[in-house]
């Protein structure tokens, strides 16, 4: 999963956690023919430093500001610095998006900058990198309305770019700045060749040593599931209260990621992905890929989703009640992953309210996972946790009141506080196996700004699959349904699509 502090849910210290530009460089894929296709790739990309400097001070630097300043007299000028990596393709349009915060009739124009290696919280007028001799002007500023400047001639090459701002008349301009809530955008377009798998192969991605970007298909804002055959009718939810699984009666469950449309930009990378889900960069507000992806998971066996929680009010908090809603009469049902054990270490009065919080909007509700009654919670937990994570939850639970699985660590079995169960979640590492407890599986581990640390292997993975099963025990765990940022999706993607429509991943689980 992917785990940045105190950016958002989506973004962690992965670590569950850029890739830059334009490039497709496209995993191999072993299938039995291949054609190819010409497609163009669009990336939104922030900037990775900004400043201006300002000559009546020469020696100040405004790099951590929320706005940029340009003037014409005296002479203020701006600088913005962009990653754009190395394409492969060829680039044919970069448009530049700046929020003015005053208007201005002369607007501004933009420079290519030769220096890329200017600090931003360094930059002062005292020794400004120069502006280049070629530019573009705006035309006429308007505040509160985002400007959009062609600047495809100053994009000459890969790698970082530098672009200036200055002004067009003795009118002063402010701009939000990249640490603004309209932070600078640079547009960049690609065309280039991508290999396309027949949709009967079974493929499967392999290693590189520089990961390639992603797709550039734009968010829609209700897109539609790809559309799959149906997986066989599975029985209504029972009133009977579930007992706790056991190697007879073991649960296949996935973690699952309800933070979508908000994890595809992550890093001023638009989509934080090396993959092309099948579905698009889809909403996952939306009620009909929700249905489409509870469908897939029961096509590939998956009868519980553990879904990631990031507390009370959280935006993954917000996508509950339509995970819950959408399962309702399907079988299938949710838990939660309560992440913020993964970050910090909530106290027991924290972890008391939330399980509280939990139970009354949730725990009752017929498609919420609970076994003899007891709302099921997946806990995430830090590398240095120990018995004091333990205990703190045998005290925040202390009543029983839900059924709490938590996150193996050196020695948990060993705790004078145990919970109901452990689990282990380490998506980089194909097979984890605690005896008498479960037995987990990724597909794969590939961050979006790094290289690859588990390769994808189908002929492994189906091998997984089968000693998962064959292993009965009660929790057999896929890690994940659709984390995408990590690269851990058994999700449908064109890099790995087949003939029945749910991906040669949910293929294997399906046959297993």
């Amino acid at each position: 999963m992917f785990r940045l502090p105190n950016v958002g849910p989506w973004t962690r210290p992965l670590l569950r956690v850029g890739r830059p530009l334009a490039v497709l460089t496209v995993a191999a894929l072993i299938v039995s023919s291949v054609s190819l296709l010409t497609a163009a790739t669009s990336l939104s990309l922030r900037p990775v430093a900004d400043t201006w400097v300002n000559p009546l001070s020469a020696t100040a630097n405004y790099g951590t500001g929320t706005t940029l300043r340009i003037d014409g007299s005296p002479k203020w000028n701006a600088y913005l610095r962009f990653d754009l990596g190395g394409p492969a393709g060829t680039l044919t349009s970069a448009v530049l998006k700046l929020y003015p915060n005053s208007s201005s009739r002369a607007g501004l124009s933009v420079h290519r900058v030769a220096s890329t290696t200017w600090n931003e919280g360094a930059t002062t007028a005292a020794k400004a990198p120069a502006m280049g001799t070629a530019a573009v002007a705006s035309g006429p500023l308007t505040a509160g309305k985002t400007v959009s400047i062609d600047v495809t001639r100053l994009v000459t090459g890969n790698g970082l770019l530098s672009l200036g701002l200055t002004d067009n008349d003795a009118t002063a301009i402010s701009l939000a700045s990249r640490e603004s809530a309209h932070s600078p955008v640079l547009v960049v377009t690609a065309v280039y060749a991508t290999p396309t798998p027949v949709p009967t192969a079974a493929p499967t991605p392999a290693p590189t040593t520089e990961p390639p970007a992603s797709p550039a298909a734009e968010p829609t804002a209700n897109p539609t599931a790809a559309a799959s055959p149906s997986p066989a009718p599975t029985p209504a939810p029972s009133s009977t209260p579930k007992s706790p699984p056991t190697s007879a009666d073991p649960v296949r469950a996935a973690f699952f990621y309800p933070w979508f449309p908000e994890a595809w930009d992550q890093s001023g990378i638009d989509p934080f992905t090396h993959y092309h889900p099948t579905a698009g960069f889809y909403n996952g507000a939306s009620s009909t890929v929700v249905a489409g992806q509870i469908e897939a998971m029961q096509y590939g066996k998956i009868s519980v989703g553990i879904a990631s929680w990031w507390g009370q009010g959280s935006q993954t908090d917000a996508k509950m009640p339509l995970l819950l809603s959408t399962a309702a009469g399907t079988g299938f049902s949710w838990s939660i992953y309560y992440e913020a054990e993964g970050s910090s270490d909530p106290s027991v009065s924290q972890i008391s309210s939330d399980l509280a919080y939990i139970n009354a909007h949730y725990g009752s509700n017929p498609s919420f996972y609970r076994i003899n009654g007891r709302p099921v919670i997946f806990v995430y937990a830090q590398p240095s946790d120990g018995c004091a994570m333990a205990s703190r939850w045998a005290q925040a639970n202390a009543s029983h009141a839900d059924y709490v699985v938590l996150k193996v660590f050196p020695g948990f079995t060993g705790c004078a506080g145990q919970p109901d169960q452990w689990h282990q979640y380490s998506p980089a590492v194909a097979v984890d196996h605690q005896a008498g407890r479960s037995f987990t599986i990724s597909p794969g581990f590939w961050l979006a700004t790094s290289s690859v640390r588990l390769a994808r292997d189908l002929a492994r993975w189906q091998q997984d699959v089968r000693d998962m099963v064959a292993s009965r025990e009660p929790w057999q765990l896929v890690t994940t349904f659709n984390e995408w940022g990590e690269g851990t999706a058994v999700e449908g993607a064109t890099e790995w699509q087949s003939g029945s429509g749910y991906g040669a991943y949910l293929d294997a689980l399906h046959n297993n």
